[in-house]
């Protein structure tokens, strides 16, 4: 286990940061396909519009996914099968705002 607060401090804005990423991918998906449909006027430009879009949000989720804990090295995000994006480790329960809040 990490105890140096730099190194968990770190850690825990490069999670933010993901998780940022991932809800800018997804809040991306209307006004991406309002353009491609106001420009276009095709579905299938809409249709590869969305294509593209998913395969972001699919790297995204995977990149977010995989980010382990900065204090106990886990997957944050993943205990058993599957990811809950939750705001606490799922294995040692730290906090994402932790490093902010002082309770390292």
């Amino acid at each position: 286990m990490v105890t140096d607060p730099f190194l968990i401090g770190s850690g825990l804005r490069s999670l933010r940061r993901r998780r940022c990423l991932l809800w800018a991918v997804i809040l991306l998906y209307v006004p991406e396909i309002w353009v491609t449909l106001a420009w276009t006027h095709s579905g299938r430009a809409a249709l590869i519009t969305f294509y593209v879009w998913f395969l972001f949000l699919w790297n995204t989720v995977i990149l977010v996914a995989f980010t382990r804990c900065p204090r106990c090295r886990n997957y944050y995000h993943i205990k058993f099968a599957f990811p809950l994006y939750f705001r606490h480790c799922r294995h040692c329960g730290l906090a994402i705002d932790a490093d902010k809040r002082g309770a390292l």
